[in-house]
């Protein structure tokens, strides 16, 4: 992304990508968060980390059935002058997961590259292939990658997500390929003053599994920019409002991001 554009950086409880960092237990769409991340990369973050900084992120995920999530994400882009050093983005993703007072290490560790192939005055596109390499329950990984386009124009930002992820070793709970497609919208209140900090944004996402019906999950919140490199996102995820077992979380969380780790 270009420098001067400004940076609001928020809560990530999920991937780079497609990950699953808000999973249940179960990879069906429905019983598992969608990509906070991925979301909030086209209407409130950038595409990427800013180049030679480190992005970290955390927060919880509380469902209505007592289920807690709490996902951890590290972001970093090296400072140059290719395409795949210093325009891409890699990132490590993983969580614990809480229900019934019992806590555990989630179930998968996803790796992704977010690279930036166009850069432009107010349209920006990414492509950010994954990995994501399941711990328990089930054996093997998944693999995919996302394509992002968002489009920047006065305090408002908005895009489109389209990702694709096949399982190595289907089974009933890890589907042979899934298909999301996302859009979003992102509005800051003001250019300066107290509301400056405020960004409502709403997502919808359309997501498809193997053997499964397709499913539509909306999500509204609001992020706060406390400071330039501290933030905090408020949001609820209203999963599976068309197809599928429906779910609501409420999901807090922060964004904390370090200067330049290199002087020059």
């Amino acid at each position: 992304m270009a420098p001067a554009r400004a940076v609001l950086f928020a809560l990530t409880l999920h991937a780079a990508a497609h990950a699953a960092l808000f999973h249940s237990g179960d990879s069906t769409p429905s019983q598992r968060g969608p990509a906070i991340s991925l979301r909030k990369r086209i209407h409130v973050n950038t595409l990427i980390t800013p180049p030679d900084t480190l992005e970290l992120e955390y927060g919880g995920s509380f469902s209505w059935d007592g289920s807690l999530s709490f996902p951890m994400a590290i972001h970093y882009t090296p400072e140059g002058h290719y395409a795949w050093w210093g325009r891409t983005e890699f990132s490590v993703n993983f969580d614990s997961l809480a229900h019934d007072s019992a806590a555990q290490f989630g179930d998968r560790v996803t790796g992704a590259a977010t690279c930036v192939v166009h850069d432009g005055e107010k349209l920006d596109i990414a492509i950010a292939p994954q990995a994501s390499f399941l711990l328990r329950g089930d054996s093997g990984a998944r693999i995919g990658a996302t394509g992002i386009a968002r489009y920047d124009v006065g305090r408002s930002s908005a895009g489109v997500t389209f990702t694709w992820t096949g399982a190595t070793h289907a089974s009933p709970s890890n589907p042979a390929g899934v298909i999301d497609i996302g859009a979003g919208y992102g509005y800051r209140l003001q250019p300066t003053g107290p509301l400056s900090h405020l960004t409502p944004h709403v997502n919808a996402l359309y997501e498809k599994a193997t053997g499964s019906d397709r499913q539509v999950s909306l999500f509204e919140g609001i992020e706060y920019q406390v400071t330039d490199p501290f933030s905090i996102d408020f949001s609820f995820q209203h999963i599976a409002v068309v197809g599928g077992p429906r779910d609501t979380q409420f999901v807090v969380g922060i964004t904390l991001y370090t200067p330049k780790l290199h002087r020059h």
